[in-house]
């Protein structure tokens, strides 16, 4: 069995860098259920690992196509040092991601998907990569303008986002915002549900919760999202915390055109 932490990263060449640059304003896409019905335990980085492979597919496609990328792309995208450190935990991500469950509940069907994100992962020593989307998620990114309920955000912001409590607040607070900033979105649930949509530890306390992910990922939102300025509240019936909002008070103002 080969240690990818190993690998020797031979004879990786440069692409073309404004090409590479550009890809962090490329769009993703994905089933609203993809973000508040599913249920895994990605880190930060596999985050936008995913989010990266997601931005590849393209509106008109029937299937997942193999993607061919690389190390030095992967890096340059995500915002990485290039080294062969980095390129040897990517590998290790790219493992982690094939063999890390992620479970899709479809409240219609009274059903739960439980699947792998990859089908396949392949590395070559010269930092070439191959991967390909399970098949399972075709519902969830496949054509979803024909599907409708899906949300799209720039790979940009969630490159910048360094917390996985950070990015997955922020792909709920663009689920939420239905009419594009036009009014306050607001996302809305009990203590467990925001425990459960941005996988903090069960065994948390609210104010746990409140303290160390809702807060934190808060402040990081509004530090770098230049259309974000969140905002939480919370309802009690006594002294227990039931019901908690987070807002997001950027409202787009209305140019003329508008009027």
């Amino acid at each position: 069995m080969v240690d990818v932490q190993k690998l020797l990263w031979k004879n990786d060449r440069d692409f073309n860098k404004e090409e590479i640059r550009d890809q962090r304003y490329f769009l993703v896409a994905e089933h609203n259920d993809l973000i508040t019905k599913a249920r895994h335990d990605l880190s930060a980085r596999e985050l936008k690992i995913m989010d990266y492979v997601v931005s590849k597919i393209k509106p008109t496609d029937e299937h997942f196509n193999v993607l061919h990328t690389s190390m030095y792309e992967l890096t340059s995208v995500l915002n990485l040092k290039r080294s062969g450190t980095s390129y040897s935990q990517l590998a290790k991500n790219l493992n982690d991601m094939r063999k890390k469950d992620v479970f899709i509940y479809n409240e219609k069907e009274k059903s739960i998907t439980m699947t792998g994100w990859f089908e396949r992962a392949k590395v070559w020593e010269n930092g070439q990569i191959e991967l390909k989307i399970n098949k399972d998620f075709a519902p969830f990114l496949l054509r979803l303008k024909d599907i409708g309920h899906y949300t799209q955000y720039l790979l940009e912001d969630t490159v910048q986002l360094k917390s996985k409590y950070a990015i997955l607040l922020y792909k709920l607070m663009r689920e939420a915002d239905n009419d594009h900033g036009q009014t306050i979105a607001i996302v809305q649930g009990s203590p467990y549900d925001f425990k459960e949509w941005l996988g903090a530890p069960k065994n948390y306390e609210y104010k746990l919760l409140k303290r160390n992910v809702l807060i934190k990922a808060i402040r990081e939102i509004n530090l770098k999202i230049f259309d974000m300025d969140l905002e939480l509240f919370q309802a009690k019936r006594g002294r227990q915390v039931v019901q908690v909002e987070i807002h997001n008070n950027f409202v787009r103002r209305s140019s003329s055109k508008d009027l």
